[in-house]
């Protein structure tokens, strides 16, 4: 038998339990898939459709509904009676639900970040979580479990599967396989930060290895240079990760690029050095994860750049 899951990358644990529920044909009503953008989240709820949807590719498999639009969903979109006809869909996801499956056996409704809709959306989407129908099976998606994104009774409602960063050589292995330079393929295995949907759409995108340049070489000039040179530095990038917050857009924080690629730089430095030289690049790069840790607390976004690029203002 065919692996449903043959096309993702990493994820075992989660992957070895759809699996064992697939071929045992005990699934849950739904599903919350956990994890950075990027992860895989959205490929596998697409391959779980393919593998409980054989009848038809899911392009034109009438039993099979999804949203993966960054734009925010509308009620309209959700529930049984919309005040107007849905934009996007030809049925609300409600309705979908509620009619029997058109070819097969099952219906499969598949929404990629539920944080889009807001806490009253969410609601609604409670109601048809609470009330599953039989041979239904809804697949969500989310960046976290944090209330002010996806509310607690959403979240207890679904079985959750947990999905972390993929080790960077089997995301080269899977940029190689799709043809991609052996060069590039290590280079932005390693700017993905374990994230090979990340990866697959740079993979042809020449500005992301110019800025990863243009990023190294900030850091460089950083070397011996003036207190004043990273402060300022500090600042640019607090700046531009505040622009980045406001845009709601699908682009890359700059913070975290901006540290994957001296995390490359000083890899390469610590591995091309001996004794105390090399400990002093160790520790710098050891203080570049710790930076990572404080932008996910409640630090001061300036105060983490500061801190780290102050640090590298010593090394030479």
């Amino acid at each position: 038998m065919t692996d449903p899951f043959g096309a993702v990358v990493g994820h075992g644990q989660a992957l070895d339990q759809l699996r064992a529920q697939i071929n045992s044909d005990r699934l849950a009503h739904a599903y919350l898939f956990v994890g950075e953008s990027g992860l895989g989240k959205s490929a596998t709820a697409r391959a779980l459709a393919s593998a409980l949807l054989p009848e038809a590719p899911l392009k034109r498999n009438p039993d099979y509904w999804e949203d993966d639009r960054i734009k925010p969903l509308s009620i309209n979109e959700i529930r049984l009676l919309p005040d107007k006809p849905p934009e996007f869909h030809e049925l609300s996801l409600q309705a979908f639900l509620n009619l029997k499956p058109a070819v097969g056996s099952r219906r499969v409704a598949v929404v990629t970040n539920v944080g889009r809709l807001r806490d009253q959306d969410q609601g609604v989407l409670l109601k048809t979580l609470e009330e599953p129908h039989p041979h239904r099976v809804i697949v969500l998606t989310t960046p976290s479990l944090n209330p002010f994104v996806v509310l607690p009774t959403v979240v207890s409602r679904c079985q959750r599967l947990f999905f972390h960063p993929v080790p960077a050589p089997e995301i080269e292995k899977l940029l190689g396989s799709h043809g991609v330079d052996a060069g590039r393929a290590k280079l932005l295995a390693d700017l993905s930060s374990g994230r090979p949907g990340w990866a697959m759409r740079r993979a042809s995108d020449e500005s992301v290895i110019e800025l990863h340049h243009s990023w190294t070489q900030r850091l460089e000039e950083i070397f011996g240079a003036p207190a004043d040179v990273p402060l300022h530095l500090a600042a640019q990038l607090d700046s531009e990760q505040m622009g980045w917050r406001r845009s709601e857009g699908d682009e890359e924080d700059p913070a975290l690029f901006a540290i994957a690629s001296w995390q490359i730089e000083l890899r390469r430095r610590m591995l091309a050095s001996r004794g105390r030289e090399q400990g002093r690049w160790a520790r710098l790069l050891e203080l570049s994860y710790d930076t990572l840790g404080y932008l996910e607390q409640n630090v001061s976004p300036r105060l983490a750049f500061e801190t780290f690029l102050l640090e590298c203002r010593k090394a030479s």
